[in-house]
């Protein structure tokens, strides 16, 4: 699947289908704009796979005088983006995550941001060097933080939370169009369990892993620069 084009031709429903499918998804940003450690306004904040901005906005209203750089791989998430942003200091690079010299040439950021983003890399390989790509435009001290899926850690788990993701689709959509959705975000998505999202961080240089919010299967953590 090119999941870069399947973003691009959704761009204009995006924001609908964010609520509809993201589980708990505009109480979870809010959590994640609640946890930023930062009190210092005029900050530099990297939002990665920012899609159409929903998070940089809800960052940017906590911190007004930032300036904020997205980065996506998908042109038409980007504008909408470039859009929603014009009242704020707003930069953004159309660039995959997990290309290793696509950041190159960034500047180091005292926040980077993120939401929802993470788990549709695929291979812990390829996720590895995205956060890597993270730390390496972090400035010492920094802090990381993002909301996203958790995994289950076993079989009966990871049916729970197919039940459950069923049951909050179902708020939207009909029979039909649910287990459309399940197989696309079977095939789309790839979350880590808790632990391993942590040894992620951990081997891309981040320290100071806390989990600082969490409901059903969805989680929000941070790390530190080193």
């Amino acid at each position: 699947m090119d999941i870069k084009s399947t973003f691009d031709n959704e761009a204009e429903e995006y924001d609908f289908t964010s609520r509809a499918v993201n589980i708990y998804f505009d109480e979870a940003l809010d959590n994640l704009v609640e946890n930023i450690l930062i009190e210092k306004q005029d900050i530099k904040i990297l939002d990665i796979c920012c899609g159409t901005a929903i998070l940089t906005e809800k960052v940017a209203k906590r911190f007004p005088k930032a300036k904020f750089f997205g980065v996506d791989f998908s042109t038409g998430m980007l504008a909408i983006a470039k859009e929603r942003m014009k009242a704020y200091d707003f930069s953004y690079l159309v660039c995959d995550i997990c290309d290793e010299k696509g950041m190159e040439g960034l500047e180091q950021f005292d926040l980077v941001i993120t939401s929802f983003g993470v788990h549709n890399i695929h291979g812990q390989e390829n996720k590895l060097v995205a956060l890597k790509n993270v730390a390496k435009h972090l400035k010492k001290g920094g802090q990381y933080i993002t909301c996203d899926l958790i995994k289950g850690n076993d079989e009966n788990e990871c049916r729970q939370f197919q039940q459950f993701q069923r049951q909050w689709l179902r708020k939207t959509y009909n029979e039909k169009e649910t287990e459309e959705w399940l197989n696309l975000l079977d095939e789309e998505d790839e979350p880590e369990t808790l632990e391993d999202n942590f040894k992620l961080l951990e081997n891309s240089g981040l320290a100071n892993l806390k989990l600082l919010w969490r409901k059903e299967f969805l989680g929000i953590w941070s790390g530190e620069k080193k």
